[in-house]
């Protein structure tokens, strides 16, 4: 004799809505739109760019985030900003990084990005990492 409990459809629907009642929105698209100059640029500007702009004395890894070509460019293999895709994104993974040998900005800065800030890092760049050109930093140098 079975004697395992049977829910019927209706019961069946009306915990899986009830369940997701409340829940956060997906991840994706459905955010609020990230803009560059409102949203991302003054994040790089506070935390990356003395390291990662335009003073050539200071700049680390040759890299600067605060021109275009050189912020979406190929670091020997990987992407530095992959449009579309965080996850294939170095300056993602690098802000993201749980590991403080790997985290930007170094851990020896004595400053790190908030969640948040993070957060819209990563839903720009998973929204396409638009970059108008009046945003453009300063001389290539």
């Amino acid at each position: 004799m079975n004697t395992r409990p049977r829910f019927s459809l209706a019961l069946a629907l009306a915990l899986l809505v009830a369940g997701s009642a409340g829940a956060p929105p997906a991840s994706g698209q459905d955010e609020k739109q990230i803009d560059y100059a409102r949203d991302v640029q003054p994040i790089l500007e506070a935390f990356c760019y003395e390291c990662h702009g335009e003073d050539r004395s200071l700049r680390e890894a040759d890299l600067r985030l605060d021109i275009k070509e050189s912020a979406f460019k190929d670091l020997g293999g990987f992407p530095n900003i992959a449009p579309g895709d965080p996850d294939d994104s170095e300056l993602y993974i690098r802000v993201s990084s749980e590991f403080l040998e790997m985290r930007m900005p170094p851990y020896e800065a004595g400053t790190q990005l908030t969640e948040e800030q993070i957060e819209t890092i990563r839903l720009w760049i998973l929204q396409g990492a638009e970059w108008p050109e009046e945003a453009e930093g300063g001389t290539d140098g």
